[in-house]
């Protein structure tokens, strides 16, 4: 872990970094077409030839006459003009277009710094294991839309949720990789600058504050993934209201007693379980953030205000979201904001870990 950072890591440092920021916008990018409804125009996969946007008229004519007999159009947007075609399919053509790049990003200069010597034994494996992860990622994609391309023309949730997830734990790998290249942190056990003597902290108090930063990124993934759900369902306009679902905090539709998997393609119970896993997750890291404040050390009490900053404004977000009936920057913002969250708590993960001497 202690691996500190020097000219020779740099340029796989900013790689990582550049890595990190085409996944972020890819995420954006595909929040953007979901929020918007764009992503069952393009209706064909053509990884090579689809590269390119329709040239002329007559391709755009193609194009759209393809769209037409998608029951998309046949039961929602019958009589759309091409011109209003054109900006859902150009917001789907840019998410692709994002992947494809992202794709590229990641395995030309792979090849390059494989061959420079500058990947060590020990990460090969997860640097091929998130190649292995692009391309899952880009063939989930065309999973999900095909899921929409049938007499129902709703993306399946579940198929969602999991191009999601991918792009999710392909951030946490390449993050990762980026701080342990990058950054020279030492977290000494026996070391709290100006608090708590380092005798008096001791393994015990380490194991708690990771036991609760742990927690706290386990809860925060399932959250992402109810996320999903309520994105694929629309599950954001059913009740609009906070904190009551309607007269209660347990709307009349759900019933506890008879949850089954139906349940969970019901909008109506997603919204409710969202609503109380955010709840819960913000009791959990709140607790890790109190927890975390006994190790005074200057860096990693930065970055439990980073963590609690960054859960304020997504709970807000989130409220924002749901009382206005998502509206798209706001939710656009939302989703964002669960990878910062994401992102401050694997950085003191990443602090606490530190701590441990290889």
């Amino acid at each position: 872990m202690r691996q500190l950072y020097n000219r020779q890591n740099s340029a796989l440092s900013l790689w990582l970094l550049a890595m990190c920021l085409a996944v972020i916008v890819m995420i954006f990018i595909g929040g953007l077409t979901r929020l918007t409804e764009s992503g069952l125009s393009i209706t064909e996969w053509n990884p090579v030839s689809g590269a390119l946007p329709p040239q002329n008229g007559a391709e755009w004519g193609q194009e759209f006459e393809k769209y037409k007999k998608s029951p998309e159009y046949l039961q929602h947007n019958m009589g759309m003009s091409i011109s209003e075609f054109k900006s859902i399919y150009m917001l789907e053509f840019v998410h692709r277009l994002a992947g494809r790049f992202t794709g590229l990003l990641y395995l030309l200069p792979l090849m390059i710094f494989w061959l420079m010597g500058s990947i060590n034994k020990r990460d090969s494996g997860t640097y091929l294991f998130i190649l292995f992860l692009l391309a899952l990622q880009g063939a989930m994609g065309w999973y999900m839309v095909k899921s929409g391309l049938v007499a129902d023309p709703c993306v399946c949730h579940y198929r969602l949720a999991a191009h999601l997830m991918l792009a999710v734990f392909m951030y946490i790998l390449l993050f990762w990789q980026l701080m342990r290249n990058s950054f020279d942190i030492l977290l000494i056990p026996g070391l709290a600058p100006g608090g708590v003597p380092g005798e008096a902290l001791g393994v015990v108090s380490l194991c708690r504050q990771k036991f609760w930063c742990t927690l706290s990124i386990f809860l925060l993934l399932i959250q992402i993934m109810l996320g999903a759900f309520v994105a694929g369902l629309d599950a954001g306009l059913v009740y609009n209201s906070f904190p009551l679902m309607g007269e209660g905090v347990i709307p009349h539709e759900v019933s506890l007693s008879s949850v089954n998997l139906a349940s969970f393609s019901e909008p109506v119970f997603i919204q409710f379980i969202h609503r109380m896993m955010a709840y819960m997750l913000f009791f959990v890291v709140c607790i890790f953030c109190f927890v975390g404040a006994r190790l005074r050390h200057p860096k990693f009490t930065r970055s439990i205000v980073c963590v609690f900053a960054a859960l304020s404004l997504q709970m807000i977000a989130g409220v924002v979201t749901l009382l206005y009936s998502v509206p798209i920057p706001v939710a656009l913002l939302h989703q964002l904001g669960a990878i910062i969250l994401l992102s401050f708590l694997l950085w003191a993960y990443f602090l606490l870990k530190s701590t441990e001497s290889e």
